[in-house]
């Protein structure tokens, strides 16, 4: 099997996103896999009208045919740094055509406040709706009944999943049209979002183990009363999405600490 682990960034690298960079090229290594860095690659920012392009880079493997030769590529963000040590190849899951990981505290905090970016229950309620009117698929909900949220920070894509999605997915522009039709917010109109559907409507994905995208972020509105922030690591955590302000500034120490020590030693 050869596999390749990818990453993309537009622009200048930060020093958190350089720190990621040399983590996973280290770890591509230790299990046997190909290690891919795009800067600023221009691949589906082109299909794509206006600044929003850039979001949608991480999803090249889907219409590049470069990553074709490649039985299994796993996107990941420049955000997530695996923990220390780290043995467990991703490329052993059994995944079908995509494997990607839930974000299990999102529906409850939806619930409670607006995210930033205006993300909140009410619009992720009308996101569904609408793709249920436009492709007819019924988007999964948790067992409390939130819809279930898609992290795109760590993706997997098997080589039938990314010829899968060259013939089934709609076009990005196609989306994003769409979308912007609704009034919701940009967010719901962009790239993870766009992923979450067609992977849905489409496709045969796995939901993977959390702890290969075991995320941390501030908490805004009244869950932050009891816990400001959340930290999703546990036993099982691989790699942690670091998703605190301005975190792709902070110096390796720190995000050494976020990644694989307690909080205590975070020095936020």
């Amino acid at each position: 099997m050869k596999n390749l682990i990818y990453q993309v960034w537009a622009g200048d690298m930060r020093p958190g996103c350089k720190y990621s960079k040399r983590l996973f090229e280290q770890y591509a290594e230790s299990i046997g896999a190909d290690y891919r860095l795009d800067l600023d690659p221009n691949i589906a920012s082109k299909l794509v009208e206006g600044n929003d392009g850039m979001y949608f880079e991480w999803l090249n493997p889907i219409i590049d045919d470069s990553f074709l030769e490649y039985d299994n590529v796993c996107v990941v963000d420049l955000d997530i740094f695996p923990v220390k040590d780290l043995n467990n190849s991703i490329f052993n899951e059994n995944i079908k055509d995509f494997g990607i990981c839930t974000e299990p505290f999102q529906g409850k905090y939806r619930a409670s406040t607006n995210v930033p970016g205006n993300i909140n229950i009410k619009n992720d309620e009308r996101w569904a709706s609408e793709i249920k009117k436009l492709y007819g698929s019924t988007m999964p909900r948790d067992v409390d009944g939130y819809l279930k949220v898609y992290n795109a920070g760590v993706v997997v894509f098997t080589q039938k999943g990314m010829k899968l999605a060259r013939e089934k997915f709609v076009p990005f522009q196609e989306y994003l049209d769409n979308m912007k039709k609704t009034g919701l917010s940009r967010f719901y109109t962009v790239d993870q979002n766009y992923f979450h559907a067609m992977m849905v409507t489409h496709s045969d994905y796995t939901e993977m183990q959390n702890g290969w995208n075991s995320y941390v972020h501030y908490v805004r509105g009244p869950l932050a009363i009891t816990d400001p922030i959340h930290d999703s690591r546990d036993a099982f955590t691989k790699f942690v999405h670091i998703q605190l302000s301005n975190a792709d500034y902070f110096d390796e120490d720190k995000i050494f600490n976020i990644v694989n020590s307690p909080r205590s030693k975070w020095n936020l």
